[in-house]
């Protein structure tokens, strides 16, 4: 660890939380502070050796191997998250919580028969706890089940009005059953009983853009992003809603910013090398549409700009192949086969230029005639 780049007192609490763990190493609490502040200080690899070691002790009170358990969960240590909360099930037989932990993980882990057994085991434990049929609505939807996945939502929202992740949820589904007035205002609600929740303003701000009201979706993805840094979706999104309002430099910020990220955002790139495209760094905009055909090799709109960016370039040698596999994927894209002609004009193939400028001509003289019958 870089002593540099963290503060004078996660220092001091550092060399605190190890003093106490050599003097007694089996200070649940100091071993588990110490995981944590190690991870909020990106020593991901240290924080989770800190807990294995932590759950490996043969007492560990409730609270703390709950603690433990999100931990592993929230780094996607799955097998060992369910250890933890299998072990919290025998310790506290009375809870849900340990039940629908590891219906969240058997879900992950594409177990859906024993996902669902274990939601509704904490059903049963707890009928009235909220956050049980929350739950069990999350893995439902993941489940495609979106009708039961509703039901669950609404419970979960009768026991607690507040319940701000729910009202989120329930307003996604409604969202994708096509009944946006609602959806609206169950994210509103979500905002309003949750300020704090980056997940509430995203999803405000994504039906805000679905809707138009451009500006309006800006502020909640920043909002969103201002209380989560690292969100991906927050990021695009708001890079997505600036490159509409043709603020091309915010929006290449926030493509740079998801690139960061995830290098391998096949749609970071792809926007990435639109927005460069609109800037006219036409060499910048294909190597980021390159990287993009990488991760989709038959994509027809990456391929398309990719042609676009090289006739831009004056490079139609380089044009041709991108803009000829367009027209053998998609034979109806006019504007393909016009491009194609413009670039085997410039590269000199007179007899092929004419050849598919004809096609386009055509193909739109067709499509016309489709639009005057209807």
């Amino acid at each position: 660890m870089d002593d540099q780049s963290i503060s004078k007192r996660d220092l001091r609490q550092l060399d605190k939380l190890r003093q106490r763990i050599r003097k007694n190493p089996d200070d649940q609490i100091a071993i588990f502070e110490l995981a944590e502040l190690l991870g909020s200080l990106g020593e991901i690899k240290e924080a989770i050796e800190r807990c294995r070691r932590l759950v490996k002790l043969s007492e560990v009170s409730p609270p703390i191997l709950e603690g433990a358990a999100k931990f592993l969960l929230d780094n996607r240590l799955m097998e060992e998250a369910a250890a933890c909360y299998e072990r919290l099930a025998t310790m506290q037989p009375e809870r849900a919580l340990p039940h629908y932990g590891l219906g969240r993980i058997y879900q992950q882990l594409g177990d859906a028969e024993r996902a669902v057994k274990e939601h509704q085991r904490a059903i049963e434990i707890e009928p009235d706890n909220a956050e049980c049929h929350y739950r069990y609505g999350v893995t439902l939807a993941h489940l495609e089940r979106f009708e039961e996945s509703e039901e669950r939502y609404r419970k979960a929202i009768a026991l607690d009005r507040a319940h701000a992740k729910a009202y989120s949820n329930l307003g996604y589904i409604l969202d994708l059953k096509g009944d946006g007035d609602k959806a609206l205002q169950l994210f509103r609600k979500a905002v309003q009983f949750n300020p704090q929740s980056a997940e509430a303003h995203f999803n405000l701000g994504a039906l805000y853009g679905e809707n138009g009201l451009h500006e309006r979706a800006i502020n909640e993805f920043k909002m969103a992003i201002e209380l989560d840094p690292k969100s991906l979706e927050g990021h695009f999104n708001l890079g997505i809603a600036l490159f509409e309002r043709s603020d091309i430099d915010a929006a290449i910020n926030e493509f740079k910013s998801v690139i960061r990220l995830d290098p391998s955002h096949k749609d970071a790139h792809f926007y990435m090398g639109l927005a460069c495209h609109k800037k006219g760094l036409y060499s910048k905009a294909v190597t980021h549409l390159q990287r993009a055909l990488q991760l989709d090799p038959e994509n027809p709109s990456i391929l398309y700009h990719i042609g676009i960016c090289y006739n831009r370039m004056d490079q139609p040698q380089k044009a041709i192949p991108p803009l000829k596999r367009v027209t053998e994927l998609n034979p109806n894209d006019t504007k393909a086969f016009y491009y194609l002609g413009v670039v085997y004009d410039k590269a000199g193939q007179v007899d092929k230029a004419k050849e598919h400028y004809r096609a386009a001509d055509s193909k739109s003289q067709k499509i016309k005639g489709r639009d005057r019958k209807h």
